[in-house]
């Protein structure tokens, strides 16, 4: 079995590339949609007032950083947590709860 020898071999110390033009650089994701949509998620996380939904938004956000794409569905359920929280704040506060002992 015979092989190259250590001087037919190319020890260049250049990074390989898998073309012939030289390597591009990484986009920066600061300016790409889905990047600051999960910021977005973020920033609501980061009020305290979305506690209850917070596995939703993180599962959600979760999954647009893995994909790097937002979906219309993603946007809508983010939208429905925020305007419900609204509601809710600005829902007068009644005090009354459901009688519990209520059909019996």
């Amino acid at each position: 079995m015979s092989g190259k020898s250590l001087s037919e071999l190319n020890l260049s110390n250049d990074p390989l590339t898998t073309s012939s033009t030289s390597p591009t650089k990484a986009e920066d994701p600061r300016g790409m949609e889905w990047y600051r949509f999960s910021s977005d998620i973020t920033e609501l996380l980061a009020t305290g007032k979305y506690t209850w939904a917070e596995r939703t938004l993180e599962d959600i956000q979760v999954t647009v950083e893995k994909t790097q794409r937002v979906t219309d569905g993603q946007r809508r359920a983010v939208r429905n947590i925020e305007e419900a929280a609204e509601r809710s704040r600005y829902r007068p506060r009644t005090g009354s709860r459901r009688y519990e002992g209520y059909g019996r």
